[in-house]
């Protein structure tokens, strides 16, 4: 169907379809068609169709003579067959769903021809995406027990740019008809994304730590806790019988002679016995084991939340940061197979491989051209530099997306790739990295607060210097170029690095540059004023 035709057809066709082995197929049908001048009404058309069902060794290439319905064999035993193409109709159109994750188990079982399960076992429901506009709709499917949910939703955009659209083809034997009904939404295929119904991860909201979601009393749970749950819900009984001993075989400490309170008592009345120089000095070996206090443990965290990942041990200037973490192992590959695909093309075309890489340079930074245009791709071990400048120059584009409104609306994390025109694994690791997600407000989508902004310049300042490195130094001579790129001002791009452990200078020129030492030593916590 062409976009800029009726959306029904408006001519009598006469279409001839040669089979092979009684099924049609793109790759074994062949098709001449001939229009009449005869024009139907508004309605819908109807198209007169002769189908032939060849013999398997009869070849699906016909002469031009043979492909003429006057000039057929007439042992070929033609059979009529009529075409109605339907209107479009929003309210009674056919929803096309799909399961990316497979078919659910219920729907699969109905299909078998021993089945007994009955139609009820998932209920779907289509309806609007939004009762205040007639734009967008939502598919909603829950299952009989109510335990799995199944969500998709269509924007409902006024032109989406496809040149074709979704139909569905019912086959009449007795009439002899095919009715040719479009789909909704202009041939969406809602993709159904399963989920359970309260599920609550046990895992601590902000941490890596196990616990909180289902943890009695809202407390961390310990791994043998965490091993009973799961073979509880999970294990055979022969497991459930041997963690049914182990918890019998315990016992308390307060239940053996000599422990428990009797020993905390004896330890106590031992304690004020203790000489005055043995106290002092079971104090001082205390002070000199470098045992961490509770500050240095909160602002080492604050450190790891807003730094990319970083190794404080590291002998080397160019280990303690890694392009190749930061970007995590499939954002990196991604980068890796486009970089190369692009250097295999630009070298068997010979153009231009800046351009083939970032596009145009009249849209590219230019401290990106600069930086792509120093790295010689065929020199041995600047494979890696490549890739981080690729990487950074991805992120600078993400960067330059959400920084004007510090947020991007969508439905889901894919409309929101789809804005940054980002390939879809990094856009999702971005969105992951230097957002949360907006709750509770009128629109759905993406935000990024003071402190994430932040983090996302940290990442970029230490990315330019990784890819800037030719010497395996983490050394810039200047920053200023890279800073107006990004729009940072020279002295906070400069308070940024030092916080990540860079030594910063201004030269008599007014360049700023930066070096990294190792190994790693932080600034000094600041102190706030006083009010």
């Amino acid at each position: 169907e062409n976009n800029h035709t009726s959306h029904h057809i408006t001519h009598q066709q006469t279409i001839l379809f040669t089979f092979q082995n009684a099924t049609m197929s793109s790759s074994s049908a062949s098709a001449s068609t001939s229009s009449s001048s005869s024009s139907s009404s508004d309605d819908d058309s109807i198209m007169s169709t002769e189908k032939t069902h060849r013999s398997p060794t009869t070849q699906t290439a016909e002469s031009s003579e043979k492909s003429n319905p006057s000039q057929m064999n007439k042992n070929d035993n033609p059979t009529k067959i009529k075409v109605q193409v339907t209107k479009y109709n929003p309210e009674y159109d056919p929803v096309v769903v799909s399961f990316p994750r497979g078919v659910p188990s219920s729907l699969a079982d109905e299909g078998s021809s021993n089945s007994t399960a009955n139609n009820d076992s998932i209920s779907f429901m289509y309806s609007k995406l939004k009762a205040s506009s007639s734009r967008g709709k939502r598919v909603i499917g829950l299952d009989a027990s109510e335990t799995c949910t199944y969500t998709a939703t269509a924007s409902g955009r006024g032109h989406d740019g496809r040149l074709t659209k979704l139909h569905v083809i019912v086959y009449d034997k007795k009439l002899n008809t095919w009715k040719v009904i479009p789909t909704a939404e202009k041939g969406t295929v809602f993709a159904l994304d399963q989920a359970v119904v309260d599920y609550v991860p046990n895992v601590m909201d902000g941490g890596m730590g196990i616990g909180g979601g289902n943890a009695a009393g809202g407390g961390a749970m310990n791994a043998s806790e965490r091993v009973e749950l799961l073979v509880e819900s999970f294990g055979s009984k022969k497991k459930q019988k041997v963690m049914a001993s182990r918890a019998a075989n315990m016992v308390n400490i307060n239940s053996v002679v000599g422990a428990g309170n009797v020993m905390m008592n004896s330890v106590q009345s031992q304690g004020e016995k203790i000489s005055d120089g043995n106290k002092d000095a079971m104090v001082n070996d205390g002070k000199d084991s470098g045992a961490l206090n509770a500050n240095e443990v909160a602002l080492m965290q604050a450190r790891r939340a807003l730094l990319p990942p970083f190794d404080d041990k590291a002998d080397a200037p160019h280990k303690i940061y890694d392009a190749q973490q930061i970007a995590g192992p499939v954002v990196w590959k991604r980068c890796s197979q486009i970089v190369d695909k692009v250097f295999d093309k630009s070298q068997a075309s010979n153009t231009d491989f800046i351009e083939d890489l970032l596009g145009k340079k009249d849209h590219v930074p230019q401290s990106m051209i600069t930086l792509i245009s120093s790295i010689n791709p065929n020199k041995r071990g600047n494979s890696y530099r490549l890739k981080a400048a690729f990487f950074l120059f991805l992120v600078m584009r993400f960067h330059s997306r959400i920084s004007k409104k510090d947020f991007i609306t969508g439905n889901t994390v894919d409309d929101c790739v789809n804005f940054t025109k980002l390939p879809h694994e990094i856009g999702v690791r971005l969105f992951e990295i230097f957002t949360t997600r907006m709750e509770g407000g009128k629109e759905n989508g993406y935000i990024a607060s003071r402190q994430l902004k932040d983090k996302r310049l940290m990442y970029l300042l230490i990315l330019y210097v990784i890819a800037s490195d030719a010497s395996k130094e983490m050394k810039v001579s200047s920053i200023n170029q890279f800073c107006k790129d990004i729009k940072l001002d020279d002295k906070n791009a400069a308070m940024l690095l030092r916080e990540a452990g860079f030594a910063v200078k201004k030269s008599g020129t007014g360049d700023w540059g930066c070096a990294l030492n190792a190994p790693l030593k932080f600034p000094p916590p600041k102190r706030g004023k006083r009010s």
